[in-house]
């Protein structure tokens, strides 16, 4: 797993510790922040691309037999309405 996910793993459960939720355009801002870019070379804006890496870190987690971790992820991060960025 590359340092992008590994990142959005460690973000994941500080927010599963403080109980809270994270919306794709809040994601964008920090990995900005951090200075992680698309697979284009260009920042993240809380769209498509955000929430298409959140599902990518998923199935990464899945294949590494890394299940609770990938709960984790499906359970923090949502779209702007609320609901699971990630269906199971």
């Amino acid at each position: 797993m590359n340092e992008k996910k590994q990142y959005i793993l460690k973000l994941a459960k500080e927010l599963l510790s403080c109980k809270q939720k994270m919306s794709g355009k809040e994601l964008a801002i920090k990995l900005n922040h951090k200075n992680y870019l698309t697979s284009y070379g260009t920042k993240y804006k809380g769209g498509r691309g955000t929430y298409k890496l959140i599902r990518e870190t998923y199935h990464s987690l899945v294949n590494l037999k890394k299940h609770g971790d990938a709960e984790i992820i499906a359970s923090v991060f949502v779209t702007p309405n609320g609901r699971p960025a990630h269906e199971k």
